[in-house]
């Protein structure tokens, strides 16, 4: 049984706190990167891979189709909150004179090339550094949108679809319980 310690996730304080950090530190690209991270629970290659033909064809459909780990297509539904901020950074794309041809990547350096996974992983190290919080790396922001589900009580199923596992038993560590909610359960049953 996995016990979610193991398992490196921000916690809802973390998360505040290097949300908040980006917000007040940190660029525009940087402030939707991380918000879709969050909302997506995409891994970091799935998220540099994105263009903005399929980001626009998203927006229309209100849904990213992306290729994932082992070349497998996923859908994930682009709620409210991260459907704004694409249509909005798309428009900031062009208003900065960045490229918005289909074939374009959504996240450039300052180069105007397509950013680094290096430098997303460096990006990630720095704002967990000013946000004062443990430094995670990338693939955290993914644990932790599993683990949130988990918590709230979603079917394992919903979480195993967005985050695009082939085997249930790899989601399973999202919904397992962990050692205060296994403390607070044998309290109340025992007393």
């Amino acid at each position: 049984m996995a016990i979610r310690n193991e398992v490196k996730y921000f916690t809802k304080d973390e998360r505040e706190r290097f949300t908040k950090t980006v917000e007040q530190a940190g660029n525009t690209r940087d402030r939707v990167m991380f918000k879709l991270f969050f909302y997506t629970g995409m891994r970091i290659s799935e998220l540099n891979s994105l263009t903005v033909g399929k980001v626009k064809e998203g927006l229309s459909y209100e849904k990213l189709i992306i290729t994932g780990k082992g070349n497998k297509t996923r859908t994930i539904p682009l709620v409210n909150g991260i459907k704004n901020e694409l249509q909005g950074f798309l428009s900031w794309k062009q208003g900065n004179g960045e490229s918005i041809h289909p074939n374009s990547p959504v996240f450039c350096n300052y180069k105007g090339k397509r950013i680094s996974n290096r430098a997303i992983q460096q990006k990630v190290k720095q704002y967990c550094v000013k946000a004062g919080v443990r430094e995670l790396s990338p693939h955290a922001f993914r644990h932790t949108v599993g683990f949130t589900m988990g918590n709230k009580g979603e079917p394992i199923q919903v979480i195993q679809k967005l985050l695009g596992h082939s085997n249930l038993n790899t989601t399973r560590i999202y919904v397992e319980p962990d050692l205060d909610q296994i403390t607070a359960s044998m309290t109340r049953a025992l007393g």
